[in-house]
């Protein structure tokens, strides 16, 4: 007897597909394929140049970063004490209206 449409059966099968075609799976010894699974074999030798910004630039960008998240939160705080403020309200006419 079967229970529900066959979604979970279908699921676990996806899971085992998705399975075989993992990389770990794959042989790596025998037919010499551990190079270049994902990518080139010269893309991990090579470091990424990271730019240098002077300490006053970034000391203005991290201000400008808090400023910018300072105001977030305080819309978000106004905007909360809105909705409860009028779910409130709501539900006091509510239970003036019941009674």
């Amino acid at each position: 007897m079967a229970y529900g449409a066959g979604h979970a059966l279908d699921m676990i099968k996806r899971m085992a597909q998705n399975r075989s075609l993992r990389p770990s799976n794959r042989s790596k010894f025998k037919e010499s394929n551990r190079d270049g699974i994902y990518s080139e074999p010269n893309k991990y030798t090579e470091k990424p140049e990271w730019k240098k910004i002077p300490e006053e630039e970034l000391i203005k960008v991290k201000e400008q970063i808090r400023l910018k998240a300072g105001k977030e939160k305080k819309k978000q705080r106004i905007l909360m004490t809105v909705f409860v403020v009028t779910f409130i309200l709501i539900l006091i006419g509510f239970l003036i209206l019941m009674n």
